[in-house]
């Protein structure tokens, strides 16, 4: 967010301004450098998540019993696992995820018999993605019981991801305490990401870095490492081989042709040396991301202030006025509009610098009433259904975004979306039972999500009127110039 005030005017520098701290700071999963698991900030909301997450659980055993009971869902006993696997994998394939698991659920006794299969980890997986813990811990168990060593790893290993799609940081590093040794390379590499991650989500940057070390050039998570290393470094004011770390990654990226990786890796080496001043090496790494690219925006925004810190303001007002043109509801387009009105004044036209201010002020309002009018009502997630999309759950509501990726954890979503995926199971049944208990369960995920919508929007809000009071400031300081000037 851009202050202005009288220090500003006499200087006509941009010593202050927005680096978008979440974006810059916040730890990587694989591949794509998509964001991991966020913290937990989230007041009460993070225990009624896990609450209602107990009680799907819970559900989802009912659940089971029910579905074989439906003939018209037809659950078949097998007494070969070869066969049994083929149908699961039919199931799955057609994302019939509801009747692979009860055939799953169906067929305990032959897997329980046959718990060294080398798809045991694959079964547990599937369980584990509808939120079907109990019958996942009940193969466990069986593992810990009979299997050696490598199974019990590999198991710990499907586990240990569940938990840390949850952000428990703790129950990750247990399940993966003692089982490295025994995962293939792939998956030992992923461990070592979210052992690292967890570490430094526990506040321990010096014990994260020496996991993220251990991953090799050649593994696909390899760059989510370095950027996470480098962002261990930060934190601890390590700049300099953070922004080695971060350049010799950028080779990388580029030799691997992973375009949207690169341009996480060009924003984060720009914001980080644009808080550290260095202007011009910023502006030049901001430009290297493409237009196309889902961190434009904030490309174009970092462009536009490090021009300005250089007192280029023309092309500050070229990159802003980019930025308006995307004409979209992101955080960083709006707050273009409260920069061109400022880059017009620095550029001693004080009568488009008015109009701008003024054209600020009115957007921001509207914007505000806009908001203000969907917390007012009732919202009914059933006209707004969610989007997944790069593993982030958006929504729009009159084409707001709504982006919980960047604020709660995405397993509750998820989780939401597989219970959807019950009702055509159950809306024909006779069993009354399971109707309440279903649409008791729906209702309390949709009541914590529209919570979460009303909290993501209040927080716009905040943002809108910071920049309405700014533009208004900007304005009557313009004023008083002008009368001071006359």
């Amino acid at each position: 967010m851009l202050y202005i005030n009288k220090n500003y005017r006499k200087n006509r520098k941009l010593t202050r301004c927005t680096i978008l701290t979440l974006i810059v700071l916040m730890p990587l999963f694989p591949i794509a450098l998509l964001a991991a698991p966020i913290d937990n900030q989230y007041d009460n909301i993070n225990v009624l998540i896990e609450s209602t997450d107990r009680k799907h659980q819970l559900f989802y055993t009912h659940f089971q019993t029910f579905l074989l009971n439906q003939p018209e869902w037809p659950s078949e006993k097998y007494n070969k696992i070869a066969p049994l696997l083929s149908a699961i994998k039919r199931h799955a394939a057609k994302n019939n995820n509801i009747l692979a698991a009860n055939l799953i659920f169906n067929n305990m006794t032959l897997l329980n018999e046959n718990y060294d299969n080398g798809n045991i980890f694959y079964i547990i997986d599937i369980l584990l993605k509808q939120n079907d813990t109990k019958t996942a811990h009940k193969l466990f168990d069986i593992i810990k019981n009979e299997g050696d060593q490598a199974l019990i790893s590999n198991a710990a290993y499907v586990f240990a991801t569940f938990s840390f799609k949850k952000n428990e940081w703790e129950k990750t590093l247990k399940f993966l305490d003692g089982v490295m040794g025994y995962l293939p390379e792939k998956n030992y590499h992923h461990a070592l990401l979210m052992q690292g991650i967890s570490f430094q989500k526990k506040k321990e940057q010096r014990t994260s870095m020496q996991f993220y070390e251990k991953i090799k050039p050649s593994s696909t998570y390899y760059l989510s490492a370095r950027l996470n290393m480098a962002i261990a470094n930060i934190k601890q004011g390590w700049w300099t081989d953070a922004h080695n770390i971060i350049q010799s990654a950028i080779k990388s990226a580029k030799q691997l042709n992973q375009e949207e990786a690169l341009n996480r890796l060009y924003l984060t080496l720009a914001y980080s040396l644009m808080s550290q001043q260095y202007y011009r090496d910023s502006r030049n790494f901001f430009r290297n991301i493409g237009i196309n690219s889902i961190f434009s925006t904030r490309a174009l925004l970092g462009i536009s202030l490090t021009a300005a810190s250089q007192d280029d303001f023309v092309g500050a007002l070229s990159a802003a006025h980019m930025l308006k043109d995307k004409q979209t509801y992101d955080l960083s387009v709006d707050e273009s509009y409260l920069l061109l009105p400022y880059f017009y004044e620095q550029l001693q036209q004080p009568t488009t610098a008015s109009a701008g201010y003024l054209e600020a002020i009115n957007y921001y309002q509207k914007r505000i009433s806009d908001i203000q009018s969907i917390l007012d009502a009732d919202i009914d997630l059933k006209n707004y259904p969610l989007d997944m999309n790069n593993n982030n759950i958006t929504l729009k509501i009159n084409n707001n975004p709504i982006d919980f990726s960047s604020e709660y954890p995405d397993y509750f979503l998820k989780n939401y979306l597989s219970l959807n995926d019950a009702e055509k199971y159950i809306k024909h049944s006779n069993s009354e039972n399971i109707k309440i208990k279903y649409d008791q369960l729906n209702a309390e995920y949709e009541n914590i999500i529209v919570t979460m919508i009303r909290k993501i929007l209040k927080k716009r809000i905040k943002h809108l009127d910071s920049y309405m009071g700014q533009s208004r400031f900007g304005l009557a300081n313009l004023y008083d110039n002008n009368l001071i000037d006359n």
